[in-house]
């Protein structure tokens, strides 16, 4: 297969929609963790913790935004990195599980750390976060290759 050039603004485009379809995905595993432990939902003790307003509707509004984001940023970056570009569904697995391991560390760990350090000493918790960014990477990888793909065909076309 023809390996796939696509601009950074192209790239954060699609990462962005990519990532509000990871975070959708996470918040679907996060809140049946939650259900099954019976516990609060992570963004939700963030939001609660911040003293926002509505913690369910402002943690989840918090949880789609860093998703949005986040996905945005990390691809924008794969399309610079030129060794990171998705251009094959199994190159965008392996780059989405790196890419999940980095936000995880970014993102997640920082402020985990600063606003509820217990959800990181407990070793079950923290091991879930960490498979479920692993599966935000993955799915904003997998979403936002098929959307540059999209958009190459449709440049092609016109």
């Amino acid at each position: 297969m023809r390996s796939i050039d696509y601009s950074a603004i192209r790239g954060l485009k699609a990462g962005a929609l990519g990532g509000l379809v990871g975070a959708a995905v996470l918040g679907v595993l996060a809140g049946l963790s939650a259900f099954v432990l019976d516990q609060e939902v992570f963004y939700v003790t963030i939001a609660t913790k911040l003293g926002l307003a509505s913690p369910i509707i402002t943690g989840w509004a918090l949880h789609f935004l860093v998703g949005l984001v986040a996905g945005g940023v990390f691809i924008a970056i794969t399309a610079l990195l030129k060794r990171f570009a998705l251009d094959t569904t199994r190159k965008s697995f392996w780059v989405g599980l790196l890419g999940g391991i980095a936000i995880w560390i970014v993102f997640y760990v920082p402020v985990a750390d600063l606003l509820a350090p217990t959800d990181l000493s407990n070793l079950m918790f923290a091991g879930g976060s960490l498979i479920f960014h692993l599966v935000y990477g993955v799915v904003t990888a997998l979403v936002s290759l098929w959307l540059i793909r999209r958009s190459v065909r449709a440049q092609l076309i016109a």
